[in-house]
């Protein structure tokens, strides 16, 4: 039950914060301010682009370890400083070294460690769904539905093999980079009803995700 009210809250807030930003990307009024912040930032960014780059990586990075920040606000800034092709494989790189860092938090420095990060509670909810030796389709499915602060701390305190997670990380950060583009080049073009329905779909996709991912939990424990 726990693990399913937390899941509950995260889509609350991720739907909440998507027809939020739907409904600036509909007002002009809004969008033109948030567009002139981005321009002002794209500005910045054009006299170091380097540097930009791995500010955005980082970003998204910390994103993949905390659950405070989304590196998905930065992503109109990137879209617009470097196109779609550049921002989808920094913000892709930034998870997979969050993710990264996040395992090796939780398999060298342990429950004490990961606790102070995120919380005794959601471990403890967390590591019942798997285990050190649970099948790659099921940590597949836990990656893809569980918030992306979660999977790489439990998997590390439980000692996961390291290469299948990583496969499992990279492959299922793909599609919520592509959709996270798609979302951004949508709020950037004032799309507003694309953006909520996309952003919607993502979500309705999450809980079909998350569905499959109980009945395996339940075919695991039978």
């Amino acid at each position: 039950m726990a693990i399913r009210r937390n899941l509950r809250r995260h889509f609350l807030i991720v739907g909440t914060l998507i027809i939020v930003a739907g409904l600036v990307a509909a007002s002009d009024t809004l969008h033109d301010n948030t567009e002139a912040i981005i321009f002002w930032t794209e500005g910045i960014i054009s006299q170091a682009p380097v540097l930009g780059m791995l500010a955005f990586v980082l970003l998204a990075m910390l994103s993949a370890m905390v659950a405070f920040f989304s590196s998905a606000l930065l992503a109109p800034i990137a879209i617009y400083a470097w196109g779609n092709a550049t921002c989808l494989a920094l913000l892709w790189c930034g998870w997979f070294l969050g993710g990264i860092a996040s395992f090796c938090i939780g398999r060298f420095f342990g429950r004490s460690a990961v606790s102070m990060i995120i919380g005794e509670d959601k471990i403890a909810n967390w590591e019942s769904q798997v285990g050190k030796r649970t099948r790659f389709i099921h940590i597949l499915f836990f990656q893809a539905v569980v918030p992306s602060e979660i999977p790489g701390y439990v998997l590390g305190i439980l000692r996961y093999r390291f290469l299948l997670y990583l496969t499992a990380l990279g492959i299922t950060e793909i599609p919520y980079a592509l959709a996270t583009v798609y979302l951004g080049e949508s709020f950037l073009k004032g799309d507003s009803m694309i953006f909520i329905l996309v952003g919607i779909g993502m979500i309705v996709l999450a809980v079909f995700l998350f569905q499959i991912h109980r009945r395996l939990v339940r075919q695991g424990t039978d």
